[in-house]
């Protein structure tokens, strides 16, 4: 069997190809599953915090724009009707005791993420502790939604 020159180019680049996909996936798989080992005991702890509106498992967790968690869970308090949200931080950073939780929107249509603003005191967030949560912002759904159920 003899291989001409135009065979030799196409498994040459079949293989670029497959080394590009495969570069690819491992990249993916680093970004999208860098943070899953928190909340296994590995290097992270957990806080809670109450009215998460708009978030899921998974959103992101972040301080001036750097992802430093994720939430865990969400579920709904059958007394108060608030939802509740676990959240996973990584160990290395020692947030303030008075920190606050903002549910903050990436653009208009964007996704959401939890933001935590560090606060001045000298006491520091423990595993288990509860974040204090301020209003979230509104996107521009939820002024859509507004304006669409004032018309009615």
């Amino acid at each position: 069997m003899v291989i001409h020159r135009n065979e030799w180019l196409d498994v040459a680049v079949g293989a670029v190809v497959l080394a590009a996909a495969v570069g690819f996936i491992v990249y993916a798989m680093g970004v999208v599953g860098g943070f899953d080992r928190a909340g296994q005991g590995m290097n992270s702890y957990r806080v809670s915090l109450v009215e998460a509106r708009g978030v899921s498992p998974g959103t992101d967790v972040r301080v001036a724009g750097v992802k430093v968690g994720r939430v865990d869970w969400i579920k709904l308090n059958p007394q108060t009707f608030a939802a509740e949200t676990e959240i996973v931080l990584e160990d290395a950073f020692a947030f303030p005791a008075d920190s606050v939780a903002v549910v903050a929107s990436e653009g208009f249509l964007g996704g959401r993420f939890i933001e935590i603003v560090p606060g001045t005191s000298d006491a520091v967030l423990q595993p288990g502790a509860r974040l204090r949560a301020t209003v979230p912002e509104t996107s521009l759904v939820d002024l859509l939604l507004q304006s669409l159920n004032g018309r009615r």
